[in-house]
């Protein structure tokens, strides 16, 4: 109880958090088994890609190399080994997916339940199902009341699951609304070239084009008779969340992020591959192996920061009478140094930190907003370049002693002295 309650005053639904906390009950809290449970979400979420593949064309082969295709997609690698609940989202999400398209409606209502308690996001997907069912599958002709309770329950019975946090949602849609969240609105650029990155499975730079043109190949050259009807119900269906987040972000308050969006991007590699010509599956294939070898790539050099690497070090530098803290940049690192074994409070001194996913659970002893007086050195976490960290305006009567980086100045700790 005292984990939902902490849920309730953050930003996200408690799915995760009780799944992780059952998670490593049962298989310890290791980085190894942290990052195994997202890489088999991951693997869920593409297994219901191919499923829905196949339960439309009814390719086998299609369906194979769309799953595949999904998981090595290079935009998902970094998702597929972090310990966050977004993995859980696409799971679900992609899950609800199936089963509409199926019209296996038991299967629906638990995959959209739990979607709905996993992320917000999930509201925008099940909205997009909702619209397409009540203009393309319904039939209007001839209304009749009792029968449309009973064609659209399913949906009231997702509704009725979903009933006992809906009080808790409204309290965080109305924190994340007028509590500064840090998310700031989308640029319609900003919309257009994370679409292009979805589309290209976000692929290197130089090979964009490259890739887009072949996306643009299987569009063109697909069974359009055969599938078209149906690819439009996905279409509408994976880009509900991108279009709704968008409006809502323009008229509410803005929550565009394309972290929130990873089933549209698995969506991408159902569309791209569903209604694929015999003869175009080669090119699919080589466009797996291609995004398989970029994928591998980042896998074997990941963009993580290397903060065991920096937590050995410093444990092996702290002294007794050293004050440890978290720089306040674009991003700190808070929670890793809790998971690592430092006490290294993020230092606040502009004031409190935005509104995001985790505030919640921060204590008191997790911030501080001026230094205290220490006989010993000031140790400094940050990950921006150090031309970047304002520390003169906060550390007057400091010297910087020792600046130590990790991964080519991605990760810092600097070591200041009182003078």
């Amino acid at each position: 109880m005292e984990m939902i309650g902490v849920v309730m005053r953050d930003t996200a639904p408690p799915f995760f958090y009780v799944l992780g906390f059952i998670w490593g009950r049962i298989f310890g809290f290791s980085e190894i088994s942290l990052r195994s449970l997202s890489c088999l979400l991951m693997l869920g979420a593409s297994f219901f890609a191919g499923k829905i593949i196949y339960e439309v064309g009814r390719n086998k082969v299609a369906a194979i190399l769309g799953g595949t295709m999904a998981f090595l997609t290079p935009f998902l690698i970094g998702f597929a080994f972090e310990w966050r609940m977004y993995a859980t989202l696409a799971f679900l999400v992609m899950g609800s997916i199936y089963f509409f398209v199926a019209r296996k409606w038991t299967g629906f209502v638990i995959f959209s339940a739990l979607s709905l308690y996993a992320h917000h996001f999930a509201l925008f997907t099940l909205a997009g199902q909702v619209i397409y069912f009540l203009f393309f599958i319904f039939e209007w002709k001839g209304f009749k009341i009792k029968r449309f309770l009973k064609e659209t329950r399913p949906f009231w019975l997702v509704g009725l699951l979903y009933l006992p946090w809906v009080y808790p949602m409204y309290l965080q849609v109305t924190r994340v609304q007028g509590g500064g969240f840090w998310l700031s609105m989308p640029k319609i650029k900003e919309i257009f070239n994370l679409m292009y990155r979805f589309i290209t499975g976000e692929v290197d730079e130089r090979h964009r084009l490259g890739v887009a043109i072949v996306v643009a190949g299987l569009l063109v050259g697909k069974k359009w008779k055969k599938v078209g009807k149906r690819w439009v119900e996905l279409l509408i269906i994976f880009m509900a969340p991108v279009v709704l987040s968008v409006l809502v972000s323009y008229l509410v308050t803005p929550i565009f992020y394309d972290r929130y969006l990873l089933a549209t991007v698995i969506g991408v590699a159902v569309l791209v591959v569903l209604g694929t010509r015999k003869w175009l599956l080669l090119l699919v294939g080589a466009l797996v192996l291609f995004y398989g070898w970029t994928s591998g790539r980042r896998f074997l050099s990941p963009s993580k920061r290397p903060f065991r690497e920096l937590a050995g070090y410093v444990k092996e530098q702290l002294r007794d009478n050293d004050y440890l803290v978290n720089y306040n940049g674009k991003a700190h690192h808070l929670w890793e140094s809790k998971y690592y074994g430092l006490d290294a409070p993020i230092y606040t001194p502009d004031g409190p930190l935005p509104l995001y996913v985790g505030t919640a659970q921060m204590t008191e002893k997790d911030t501080v907003d001026n230094l205290p007086e220490v006989e010993g050195r000031i140790g400094v976490i940050a990950s921006e370049p150090l031309s970047e960290i304002q520390i003169r305006g906060h550390f007057e009567e400091y010297d910087m002693e020792t600046l130590k980086s990790f991964e080519n100045d991605r990760l810092l700790v600097i070591w200041w002295r009182k003078r």
